[in-house]
């Protein structure tokens, strides 16, 4: 509907019945306002019908049924207006009529007003347009002086606007959403009714001449508000936007015709105005109140809010308000929206400075002393206040010299060094007790207005640092003198270890013993194990601790390398008549990628134990595989169970600590480090797993453990050769050998075993014999002794590398008592070709020479560097 028709709608006087046309733009209004229509017709005694869709009258009986009783419902009727009309065919005004006969015969004879609603809807045909409007003539001829009242409801955006025309000359009241909501009709109003059609058109009248001065008015402020460089809003006096600047397009974005129209109620929600939260800035005044026509600009109703611009921006705004006009001739008001948002910025970037200085200053751990330019005290944090013992009033306007104990300000301001912490001065603070304290100090100038006009001093407090680091130089002096002594009594004790263990399995291959002699050899073999077992557990635990034990991966055969354990726990099970059980699930993988020798040393320790500590009955394992394993790996679940004595129940917890012996709680019967379970635990962690164990005095023990093994993968796997082994090496002549060795014992002990080996030796003294011989000789083997005196054999084989033209490029085998971190790596460095530890194995012994034999037949007797070094130490190599 046109503007000016909507303005001939407001309400000044009443009648006492009539015919209304009403336009609805809002479903919701339209809903609430039917509702309350028939609701207040009921309750004041009338009968109501209401003709409607079967959809709408739904919704509007909803709202009617929560407030009316079970009688007052009885007067409500509700009609099917599709159903009943047939809306799809042609209107016919006597059709409509005649159901109203027959629905208001059942009250004939009752002083009943009548209230009807119905909901009116049409095709646009010019033949339904006509009979709606002789329905429209004929329903308000019958309406006119019967105490009935009667409301057509349209939906606006379906009425032209000259049939709007046309409609108004046959009702009485023209209604909008808002303005049927004030009606007496609703029950909402408080008693306002309907103008006449006159009185309508003279207030039209007095709104056109009202508009005309408001417009001369806004021309009046076009030019100032064209030309202002902050965003302007006039509203006419009801509150309605007469016009936006372009500086209100600049800032916000919108263009100004999404707002015309708008109250200011609706520009604040466009643009998101609200206020700034309470205490910060004061409060934007009230969206609903309008400021006071007598309020001119120079007493502005000002206030600082926040809005969003068309791209999400948040602005900082502020709002000023002021009437336009005088108090006789109020002409609307005006509203600037200033924006500030670079000004809040900037305020806010520099309350944050100050807060992050403040902050910084009174939370930081080292004092901080600001100094005015004759060097004394402006302001103190904290810290400075524990580090004097005053507070900061109690410092203020002292000099700071003033607690110098050693030291002076010259030293801290001239020798300062930035960006080097050991090169900053050093001085001694007198705490006011008496108490000294040693602090390293820096500083900054202090800039106000471009000249300097003092500084901070920035003392930390270094006397704990430096004992903590003295404490800690120690440390690390007693931890390298512990290594340093590991590694010392490691070779010293393998040294005569080689000659007692090595001689004795020779003297016990020698014919001729008597029993008593070979029982008394076996003892010392024995004893000699057992020593080089605790030795080898103290350096493994050593080397686990200092964290550089690594799993050495490679596909393995599980079921093959759990096997291999079982070998060498056969015998001892055998001795002591125990059986030794092993069971593997088949859905175990054969192949598995891990360290096997690591993996046998855990089995080892514990079925070593769990033999050690049963006397009759057996030791049975189990291997299954268990949930909650990361994909392309498997987590392999053991189990190793004793029929032994067991353990009481409060020793379990301790099993696993360093030097803890399992029968230290009964008579001590057995041997050892007391450290293989601790290395045992170390090791499965190493393969991401856990242990544990069950265990109940008499009954035996139970240990669990869970390890991850990754599975190989097959498409990635090199193909395996179609020769299974290589053929036999002829072997033309025995290996001419070099043994550098400076103990005697151990001389002997080589010279034994290589003569059992069918191997010729020449025997080197030191390094430098080494060399003598080497390069007379053109040896194919050297087995090369790391510590010797006056050269060494790292040094040795360093040489011998630099100059193969002088000493031909023989096989170099490090045999050494050296067993701790980095040995193995240092001799392969220095040159060498293998690595054996101290006492000697005949077994490994003859493996490495026969590798050693294999390699040197294969690339040419001393005719260039050994190729295809052994597998142990290609990687290394690489």
């Amino acid at each position: 509907m046109s503007e000016r028709i909507m303005e001939l709608n407001r309400l000044v006087s009443v009648s006492t019945g009539g015919h209304i046309l009403y336009l609805y733009d809002d479903v919701d209004a339209y809903a609430d306002n039917a509702s309350a229509y028939l609701i207040s017709g009921v309750r004041s005694g009338d009968l109501a019908i209401l003709i409607d869709s079967a959809e709408r009258i739904d919704r509007i009986r909803g709202l009617v049924l929560l407030a009316l009783g079970t009688e007052e419902r009885d007067r409500i009727i509700y009609v099917d207006a599709d159903s009943f009309y047939d809306t799809s065919g042609s209107f016919h005004y006597k059709t409509v009529m005649e159901h109203s006969g027959e629905l208001l015969k059942p009250y004939e004879g009752q002083s009943l007003g009548i209230r009807t609603w119905a909901h009116v809807a049409w095709k646009s045909e010019p033949c339904v347009e006509h009979e709606l409007s002789v329905f429209e003539a004929f329903a308000d001829r019958n309406v006119k002086g019967h105490r009935l009242v009667s409301v057509c409801a349209y939906q606006a955006g379906s009425i032209s606007a000259s049939l709007q025309v046309k409609m108004l000359r046959t009702h009485d009241y023209v209604m909008t959403d808002d303005e049927f909501s004030s009606t007496d009709l609703t029950g909402k109003s408080g008693g306002a009714l309907f103008p006449s059609l006159s009185a309508q058109r003279e207030k039209d009248r007095q709104d056109n001449v009202e508009r005309l001065r408001l417009e001369a008015a806004a021309r009046q402020l076009e030019r100032i508000t064209a030309n202002n460089l902050d965003p302007v809003a006039l509203f006419d006096e009801k509150g309605a936007l007469v016009s936006l600047n372009a500086a209100f397009e600049r800032v916000f974005g919108w263009a100004a015709q999404e707002f015309f129209g708008m109250s200011e109620n609706g520009l604040r929600a466009k643009i998101g105005l609200r206020n700034v939260p309470e205490g910060e800035r004061a409060p934007l005044s009230k969206a609903n109140l309008l400021p006071d026509p007598a309020i001119q600009a120079e007493d502005a109703v000002r206030a600082e809010a926040i809005a969003l611009s068309e791209n999400g921006e948040v602005l900082n705004v502020l709002v000023t308000e002021f009437a336009l006009g005088d108090e006789e001739n109020p002409a609307g008001y005006a509203v600037i929206y200033r924006n500030i948002t670079d000004f809040r910025d900037s305020e806010r970037k520099l309350q944050e400075s100050v807060e992050r200085y403040t902050s910084l200053k009174r939370h930081n751990h080292d004092a901080v002393f600001s100094i005015d330019g004759e060097g004394r005290v402006i302001n103190t944090n904290p810290a400075a206040q524990t580090l004097i013992g005053l507070t900061t009033e109690e410092m203020i306007g002292r000099p700071f010299s003033e607690w110098l104990a050693e030291g002076t300000m010259d030293d801290i301001l001239r020798n300062h060094v930035a960006g080097d912490e050991s090169l900053r001065p050093t001085v001694r603070i007198r705490n006011v007790d008496g108490h000294e304290f040693e602090v390293l100090t820096s500083t900054a100038p202090i800039i106000v207005g471009g000249r300097n006009v003092g500084c901070y001093i920035l003392a930390k407090d270094i006397t704990e640092h430096k004992r903590l680091l003295i404490e800690k130089q120690a440390a690390e002096e007693m931890n390298r003198a512990k290594s340093d002594f590991l590694a010392v009594m490691s070779h010293e004790i393998r040294t005569p270890m080689n000659g007692v263990i090595t001689l004795t399995q020779l003297l016990l291959e020698t014919e001729g013993l008597t029993a008593e002699q070979r029982e008394y050899v076996e003892v010392i073999r024995r004893s000699g194990d057992s020593l080089l077992g605790i030795i080898n557990d103290i350096l493994d635990f050593s080397k686990i601790e200092a964290g550089k034990t690594e799993l050495q991966l490679e596909p393995m055969n599980l079921r093959e390398d759990v096997a291999r354990s079982f070998d060498i726990l056969l015998a001892d099970s055998r001795a002591k008549k125990l059986e030794l059980g092993l069971s593997i699930t088949p859905h175990v993988p054969e192949i598995v990628v891990g360290d096997p020798n690591k993996l046998r040393q855990i089995l080892v320790n514990l079925v070593g134990n769990a033999i050690k500590y049963t006397e009759e009955g057996g030791v049975f394992v189990s291997v299954d595989l268990e949930e909650g394993a990361p994909e392309g790996w498997v987590r392999l679940h053991f189990r190793i169970r004793d029929t032994g004595m067991g353990i009481p129940e409060a020793h379990t917890e301790h099993l696993f600590d360093p030097f803890y012996q399992l029968d230290n709680f009964m008579t001590r019967k057995s041997e050892g480090s007391g450290l293989g379970l601790a290395i045992t635990k170390k090791l499965i962690e190493l393969m991401h797993g856990t242990i544990g164990v069950r265990s109940k005095l008499g009954e035996g023990t139970v240990f669990r453990f869970s390890i991850d093994m990754q599975l190989p993968d097959f498409d990635e796997m090199p193909e395996e050769t179609a020769e299974v082994a290589e053929a036999p090496v002829d072997v033309a002549a025995p290996l001419r050998i070099l043994v550098a060795e400076d103990n005697k014992i151990n001389q002997l002990v080589m010279e034994r075993l290589l003569d059992r080996l069918g191997c010729e030796s020449d025997i080197a003294e030191d390094g430098i014999e080494a060399l003598t011989l080497a390069e007379r000789s053109r040896y194919e083997v050297i087995l090369m002794d790391v510590r010797m005196p006056r050269m060494d054999g790292l040094e040795a084989a360093r040489r011998i590398r630099k100059a193969p033209e002088r000493y031909g490029k023989p096989y170099i085998i490090a045999v050494t008592a050296n067993a701790m971190p980095g040995d193995r790596e240092r001799c392969l460095d220095a040159g060498m070709d293998e690595y054996m530890n101290k006492p000697v194995d005949s077994k490994r012994l003859a493996e490495l020479l026969s590798e050693a034999e294999a390699q040197i037949r294969h690339s040419g007797k001393n005719s260039g560097k050994i190729i295809g070094e052994s597998k142990r130490t290609t990687e290394k190599h690489d």
